[in-house]
């Protein structure tokens, strides 16, 4: 590796959440797979993956979750999940990612826990308490389960309603899953969930001046051309119904069409059911077009 490459890993390493770069998961086609073959590691290779993030994730997981539940503190980290509140689904699936962390935490600070990569996957492992504890899983998924909590916790101080925050979480979770190959602890099954609204959580547009009406009990978003494609421009609709703001998104209309006894779901979090946060007004910038002013 030369300089300018290794200034430009680095540089990736330390900023690289500002870039807006592709993320690559691995997809199987086919039964049968053929391998390819990559260069010999150095001895000395970095651990793939940040295991002080996973780990700072499992903490601020933790901390928060005990703060809801101070009863929590003194438990074992198995008895702090049994007890776990699951009264919606978003709380559900925290359950299960706490899960998921628990086991990497375990492994990293026990004496007997193991943390090691063979043929793309990492492996951790961990005789716990008279448990095996195990969790294989790809570096994309370790990533993935930071990238959870990161955004279920940024969730509780922005707008988005609980139906738009359980969506995405879902779809975290559901590539979680994916990603990993296998695992085991006291009750051995990791639970899945159905995927009510399949979400992309890759990324989003925002439109904040949608065309609608109101027609036989429904709310009818005019989106039409190419952009009504959701697969392509999975799109946020911010509007006004009914005095307050609502952020829709298309994943949640059938056919540009959303039941009117749905659209409280999708009613943001703000203090005066009007405003956004002022940090939002950097997302909706526009400049007034003057009529014969040329552009440069």
């Amino acid at each position: 590796m030369n300089f300018l490459e290794e200034i430009v890993a680095d540089y990736s390493a330390r900023f690289g959440q500002r870039h807006h770069l592709p993320e690559y998961r691995q997809v199987e086609l086919y039964s049968k797979k053929k391998k390819l073959t990559f260069a010999t590691e150095p001895a000395n290779e970095k651990w793939p993956g940040s295991a002080l993030s996973t780990e700072v994730a499992f903490m601020l997981l933790e901390a928060h979750l005990i703060a809801r539940e101070p009863s929590l503190e003194d438990k074992p980290s198995w008895q702090k999940y049994l007890g776990l509140p699951r009264g919606t689904v978003t709380e559900k699936l925290v359950a299960e990612v706490y899960r998921l962390l628990r086991i990497h935490h375990i492994a990293g600070t026990h004496p007997e826990g193991h943390l090691e990569r063979d043929d793309g996957l990492i492996h951790i492992r961990c005789t716990y308490q008279r448990c095996a504890l195990a969790l294989v899983v790809t570096p994309v998924g370790l990533e993935l389960l930071e990238s959870f909590v990161f955004y279920y916790l940024d969730s509780l101080s922005q707008p988005y309603s609980e139906a738009y925050v359980e969506a995405m979480l879902a779809q975290y979770l559901a590539d979680i899953v994916g990603e990993v190959k296998r695992f085991s602890d006291e009750d051995r099954i990791l639970y899945q969930f159905r995927q009510a609204m399949p979400m992309n959580r890759h990324f989003r547009f925002d439109n904040d001046h949608p065309r609608y009406q109101v027609a036989e009990n429904e709310l009818v978003i005019e989106i039409g051309g190419f952009h009504a494609d959701p697969a392509r421009y999975p799109i946020d609709f911010y509007l006004i119904f009914e005095d307050s703001l609502h952020i829709i998104p298309v994943e949640a209309l059938r056919r540009e069409r959303l039941p009117l006894d749905s659209v409280p779901r999708w009613r943001a979090r703000n203090a005066d059911g009007l405003h956004l946060p002022e940090r939002f007004s950097l997302r909706f910038g526009r400049e007034t077009v003057v009529v014969g002013l040329p552009m440069s």
